[in-house]
């Protein structure tokens, strides 16, 4: 084990708080300070995880103690905040989705190349122990070929948007579901079968006071031509599955959502089954099924990420979900947005330029 890595945390709303529940405890990495422009959040936050705190961005990257910033300010601001720690020399944890434009996502690509500094967009759900099992059973062939895939990650959390919001707007939000749920799953399609070459999204308002989208459907091809189907919702109780078909045999996996933010112990709270064949027949009608519950790891999937970042700071490499692939995931749901608007599918070569 090396000598723990140094962070900070800046942005300090709701899921700072689920992020450092998590990385704290880790041995590889030690919450030293913290910084809000307001001061109450400074002094609850310290007070909750005892770190220091610091009354600026300049005197919190002046540290000699940090070494990584763990950035959950508002997706739009992003940009700004991590080219300042990397110009500082700091490394950097960014929570999903990477940005809002691809503009501000280059720009961030641009400054962690220039800089050399360790960078990794949190799309923690491809950490999931089921998410990794499926990669498996498809990369081995274990389920046949792939044909499609299904995945849906939906909550009520439009229900109770009012005007003002920042998740009401488009330009911060851009698709609505899409940029705070979707992009999860969206990651996970390309973590599990490359990438996406093209798009067709039908999105609306629904049961809403604010403009933006709320509800998605969006058929998704891939660049090697399998398919998929993505769903994402604000308007209905928490839902995280994925389903897989396969020539072989099919996959299906539920998540129970109120466990998300507990991610120590989601996978406890989730299923894998396998439906196969139990026997053949010529005859179709003779041809039994039978269903199999699929064993995988536990993983504390919002810890492993910050410590991935702290591994290849102390032993090399790169991360995972660099800048690059991140971008990939943003341009996916900016290709659904622009095909609700212009009601056609959209390629992913149109966004990325």
């Amino acid at each position: 084990m090396y000598n723990s890595v140094g962070v900070a945390a800046v942005g300090l709303g709701r899921w700072a708080y689920v992020l450092a529940d998590a990385y704290t405890r880790s041995g590889k990495v030690k919450l030293v300070t913290c910084f809000s422009r307001t001061s109450d959040k400074r002094d609850k936050f310290a007070q909750r995880y005892d770190c220091g705190t610091d009354l600026s961005m300049e005197a919190l990257l002046a540290r000699d103690d940090v070494e990584m910033v763990i950035v959950t300010v508002p997706n739009d601001k992003h940009a700004e905040v991590i080219e300042q720690c990397a110009r500082a020399g700091k490394h950097v944890y960014v929570e999903k989705p990477i940005s809002v434009s691809v503009e501000d996502a280059k720009r961030i690509d641009k400054v962690i190349k220039e800089t050399g500094v360790k960078f990794l967009c949190g799309h923690s759900s491809r950490r999931l122990g089921a998410l990794r099992k499926i990669k498996e059973m498809i990369d081995t062939k274990e389920i046949g070929e792939v044909s499609t895939i299904e995945a849906v990650f939906s909550n009520e959390r439009g229900l109770e948007l009012k005007k003002g919001n920042w998740r009401g707007d488009p330009a911060t939000a851009p698709g609505g579901p899409l940029t705070q749920l979707g992009v999860h799953q969206i990651d996970n399609l390309q973590f599990l079968l490359g990438p996406i070459a093209r798009v067709f999204n039908f999105g609306k308002p629904m049961y809403t006071e604010v403009e933006n989208i709320t509800v998605n459907q969006t058929i998704l091809e891939f660049e090697n031509g399998k398919q998929a189907y993505l769903g994402t919702n604000w308007a209905c109780p928490g839902v995280f599955s994925i389903n897989v078909y396969g020539t072989k045999a099919n996959l299906f996996y539920q998540l129970d959502f109120s466990w998300w933010s507990n991610s120590d112990v989601t996978d406890e709270h989730s299923t894998l089954i396998k439906r196969e064949f139990a026997s053949m027949s010529d005859d179709p009608d003779d041809r039994i099924l039978r269903d199999v519950k699929v064993e995988f790891e536990t993983i504390d999937h919002l810890r492993v990420e910050v410590e991935e970042v702290a591994d290849v700071i102390r032993n090399g490499g790169e991360t995972e979900i660099g800048a690059e692939a991140s971008l990939r995931n943003l341009a996916v749901v900016l290709a659904a947005v622009k095909s609700v608007h212009e009601k056609r599918p959209v390629e992913i070569s149109e966004i990325i330029i």
